[in-house]
């Protein structure tokens, strides 16, 4: 006789249904939203509320997670590529959504409604980006760790195997600065990741950021 097992955000098996978790909420904070709020500013609302969630349990994974841990998790759970990518375009488009609407709201509205939509926008690209991040922090975890007879591909300072907060390190100076920092890279999958990384980081910093700063500014102004 089978037995079901408590879901623990920790388990490599729960990755689904973090992100259902996260989509749930998601809606929920879409229902729940004040109804003079327009449809734009509900579903900014509703992303925001579920990537905080998603940021919560990865969160959890990066630090409460040692190398035995993190080898573990990661062997047995992967993101995908293709599940990466997809959170990227997403981060990006909402991004880039956000500092639309708030260009589109202008001067519209009461200054408290003005100053919510500003707040909205910096919020959706900041969770964004953290999102952004977060996953490739997974992937790279599993890269390094899918096989356990060459486990490896970047070669970190020091003898101790690396855990979720060197990888958190090492996507986190990606994203920021656009290259690596003191880790050697010796795989392709990983060079290869890298380079998406740092190419749409610096799409996403040069453009994106760039875009919804002005506006704010502009909005403030």
């Amino acid at each position: 006789m089978k037995h079901g097992h408590a879901f623990h955000p920790l388990d490599p098996r729960a990755a689904r249904m973090r992100l259902i978790l996260a989509i749930a909420v998601g809606l929920v904070a879409w229902l729940l939203a004040p109804w003079q709020v327009s449809l734009v500013t509900r579903a900014l609302l509703a992303w925001d509320v579920g990537g905080l969630v998603l940021l919560g349990f990865a969160l959890l994974l990066i630090t409460r997670s040692d190398s035995r841990e993190t080898r573990r998790r990661a062997a047995a759970y992967d993101p995908g590529r293709h599940v990466v990518w997809l959170i990227v375009l997403a981060g990006s488009a909402v991004s880039l959504f956000a500092a639309a609407a708030v260009l589109r709201q202008g001067h519209a509205g009461t200054p408290f409604l003005q100053g919510l939509h500003v707040a909205l926008c910096i919020a959706t690209v900041a969770i964004s980006w953290l999102v952004t991040q977060s996953a490739f922090t997974l992937r790279y975890a599993h890269l390094y760790y899918r096989d356990a007879d060459r486990e490896g591909g970047i070669d970190f300072p020091g003898r101790e195997p690396p855990d979720d907060l060197d990888f958190a390190y090492f996507a986190f100076t990606i994203g920021m600065t656009f290259q690596v920092s003191d880790a050697t890279i010796s795989s392709r999958p990983i060079r290869r990741t890298v380079l998406g990384q740092a190419l749409l980081s610096f799409l996403y910093n040069t453009v994106i950021l760039a875009l919804a700063l002005n506006l704010i500014v502009g909005e403030l102004g």
